[in-house]
């Protein structure tokens, strides 16, 4: 990984692919009518496609200890960025009824999926498959903190059941890390024929997951294009956005890479995460469960435009602190 400018190569491509899903959506070649079919196909066949095929592949993903502390530290970061965004929303003026609910989940969510995961392909190359494998397994953690405290604070109750945290990707993870932690590659290097099967269907994965993330890409640029103009633009609320996403959070991740006992490979997905902009989810949630996603939208759109500007800043100067 190199300077801002190589930084800058590896990170425009991505928000040009959510400005090619905007354009495809006013053209109405990735039409409304598309979104159902689409969606389902990114959320229940491609990305569970693509965790399989990191998680199954990640031998540090063997030691239970490196898994649990991945889990631990997403969870973490959920609770004190949903904390700081809580504070952050009063300290703006933000109350019940006005968009606080949204403002929170949004600012206090950094993006763990579909911009994560191509910038740490560019940044770690080599180890690109233990890097995904510990963002999947991070992630458990996160969605964890997104279905507790921060459904409580979006809808004043938790999930109902383990029907709505148990997502496709979810899913995939937890299955994979059974896998991985019953030594299926025990059994696959003990039969010619196990593994053979084995390698088709880790090819399978594979393709399908190289998919993944262009498409969930696109589709965040036609969602974001049908809100965008929707609501009068909240100044407030960007620069709350930007206070959580852009000035704590990153001292918060970054501190946690520098100051735990964690494997070098799980460093470099934070280093990546403290850098993340807003998550496009909350967006969903916040209009399903008759919160403000206007409040979700704005938070989203500035976090994400500043971010081409902090994204290189945070890498370069969170390389050179946590040594990487």
């Amino acid at each position: 990984m190199g300077g801002v400018p190589e930084i800058l190569i590896a990170v425009i491509p991505i928000y040009l692919l959510m400005v090619v899903g905007g354009a495809l959506r006013r053209a109405d070649v990735l039409g409304s009518q598309m979104d159902t079919g689409l969606t389902n196909l990114v959320i229940h066949v491609l990305y569970p496609a693509l965790i399989l095929d990191k998680v199954l592949r990640a031998e540090l993903l063997r030691d239970p200890g490196i898994v649990f502390s991945a889990i631990g530290v997403g969870f973490s970061i959920i609770i004190v960025g949903l904390g700081s965004a809580l504070l952050v929303g009063r300290l703006i003026g933000l109350r019940k009824g006005t968009g606080w609910r949204s403002f929170t989940l949004t600012a206090g969510i950094q993006n763990y999926g579909y911009v994560a995961i191509p910038l740490l392909i560019v940044f770690f190359p080599k180890d690109e498959t233990t890097v995904l494998g510990l963002l999947f397994t991070h992630s458990l953690g996160v969605e964890l903190g997104v279905w507790t405290l921060g459904m409580y604070i979006l809808r004043g109750k938790p999930v109902n059941s383990l029907r709505e945290f148990l997502s496709g990707p979810i899913v995939a993870v937890i299955v994979g890390l059974i896998l991985v932690f019953a030594r299926i590659d025990l059994l696959v290097d003990r039969s010619a024929l196990v593994g053979f099967a084995f390698d088709i269907v880790l090819n399978l994965l594979h393709w399908l997951g190289l998919c993944a993330f262009p498409m969930g890409l696109l589709l965040i640029g036609t969602a974001i294009s049908d809100l965008i103009g929707k609501e009068p633009f909240s100044f407030r609320v960007g620069i709350g956005g930007l206070i959580v996403r852009m000035g704590i959070m990153p001292i918060v991740i970054l501190s946690l890479a520098k100051f735990l006992p964690l494997v070098v490979e799980f460093k470099q997905v934070l280093l990546v995460q403290a850098a993340m902009p807003s998550a496009v989810t909350p967006i969903v949630l916040a209009r399903h469960y008759g919160a403000s996603p206007a409040a979700a939208v704005q938070v989203v759109l500035t976090t994400s435009v500043v971010a081409i500007v902090t994204i290189p800043l945070i890498i370069s100067f969170g390389r050179a602190w946590l040594g990487l």
